[in-house]
């Protein structure tokens, strides 16, 4: 299985390089002479007094050191917020914010982009750099009576509940001033430019970082379904359910003016950028667009049953089924590892009980980092689970205690590439002969 490993190692890494957020932005963006064009928007930038810089999220250093490279001394402010510190090097004012849990940096800069939005008018142009993470990187509560902890709080019992991004950004939108087109609003009188790079469901450009800057309307009615579904009125602060029961009986509508937009990459392109790298490694390959959310091993079942297809169609060859997206993975334990780890190891454990020993999994983020640990995921293969049950423990056994990254410690296996400075999703591969 060495090999295999090794091939699905080399197109996850293939892919990251395929989709750097400066590589994105230098093909999809052009400036001649000040007129700045984009994804069939342009803007004479100058006729502006002067253009300003807001980056949130995890790749805001990437894109801003891309950004500042071409447009160079015309920025004349800029605040990028992200989670770490990296080699790229910007002139704009860079804060190192908490995530997955806001911490206090997140509401500095909430107060910081809305001080500068606030001394923004007509003369000025706003670039707007927004990738995943920004939820929790930049927040500024909707009541004053929420703390900190109450954020980190509720953050964390979001994350667990086991709801989709989608709703989850539902409940946070609900008690911010940042999120829900929040920034937009903020930036009424001022001409706004949003570049986007997505963590989030294909044409669901709302959810990147909770939607700060696209005018959005949400009914009541949803959130108050997404609070009973997963039992949060029991769990979340008071402070933060005064604040929802406040948006639910008002609503919530953000406007304002439309910003300009680009989606620079969101998940369908690492699945494109894999594929084209299986593929010139001769597997036969299939991607699965439509399995990109729900529960981790509900998607994993169906991907094995179509892996398990691919072998039977392609006798004699090697086959790739390439997945994305984001699962679903409830934590109940108090181990070390993440999503990516746990699909892996169940994945492979499910292979191994259908006797499929010469198959690989691969689940990585594309942020390089997955859950708790220091790893972006992890590879394997069923013939490995097997073993391991005879030295170590069963699989079910870390699965039980979401352990999966000491699992892969003990047999080996974890993807560790260090933070990425990109966010477009998670990316699976089902490799076999």
């Amino acid at each position: 299985m060495t090999d295999l490993k090794e091939d699905a190692k080399r197109i996850y890494l293939e892919t990251l390089r395929g989709t750097e957020p400066d590589r994105l932005i230098r093909d999809q963006t052009s400036l001649i002479n000040n007129r700045l064009s984009f994804g069939g928007n342009s803007i004479d930038i100058g006729r502006f007094d002067e253009v300003v810089l807001i980056g949130m999220g995890k790749a805001s250093l990437r894109m801003g050191a891309a950004v500042e490279s071409f447009l160079g001394n015309r920025i004349r402010r800029g605040l990028l917020v992200t989670d770490r510190r990296s080699n790229a090097r910007v002139r704009s004012e860079v804060l190192v914010a908490g995530h997955p849990l806001p911490d206090a940096q997140s509401l500095v800069a909430g107060k910081k982009i809305s001080d500068i939005l606030s001394t923004c008018d007509s003369r000025s142009v706003i670039i707007f750099l927004i990738s995943g993470g920004g939820s929790a990187l930049v927040e500024l509560p909707s009541l004053p009576a929420i703390s900190l902890e109450d954020l980190r709080a509720t953050n964390e019992i979001l994350t667990r509940c086991g709801a989709a991004i989608r709703e989850i950004n539902i409940v946070r939108k609900s008690f911010s001033l940042i999120k829900g087109g929040g920034l937009g609003v903020m930036a009424a009188d001022s001409t706004k430019v949003g570049l986007f790079l997505s963590d989030v469901n294909r044409g669901d450009i709302r959810s990147i970082a909770s939607n700060p800057l696209l005018p959005e309307e949400i009914h009541p009615g949803e959130l108050s379904e997404i609070l009973d579904r997963y039992d949060l009125r029991s769990e979340l602060p008071q402070s933060v359910l005064t604040a929802i029961e406040e948006y639910g009986s008002a609503g919530k509508k953000a406007s304002g003016s439309n910003p300009m937009t680009l989606l620079l990459a969101d998940n369908s392109s690492a699945m494109t950028a894999a594929a084209a790298c299986a593929k010139s490694l001769a597997f036969e390959v299939e991607v699965a667009e439509d399995l990109v959310e729900g529960k981790y091993q509900a998607v994993a079942d169906r991907l094995i049953d179509r892996l398990l297809r691919l072998r039977t169609e392609f006798p004699g060859q090697r086959v790739c089924l390439v997945s994305g997206g984001e699962v679903a993975c409830q934590v109940r334990g108090s181990g070390i590892g993440g999503r990516n780890q746990e699909f892996v190891l169940y994945s492979a454990a499910r292979l191994a009980s259908l006797g499929v020993e010469d198959a690989v999994v691969l689940s990585c983020g594309t942020d390089g980092i997955d859950g708790n640990s220091n790893a972006a995921g992890a590879v394997l293969d069923a013939k490995s689970v097997t073993e391991a049950a005879r030295r170590i423990s069963d699989a079910s056994t870390f699965i039980s205690n979401n352990d999966s990254h000491s699992f892969f410690k003990s047999t080996g296996g974890l993807v560790i590439t260090g933070p990425s400075g990109n966010n477009i999703r998670d990316l699976r591969l089902f490799m076999a002969r």
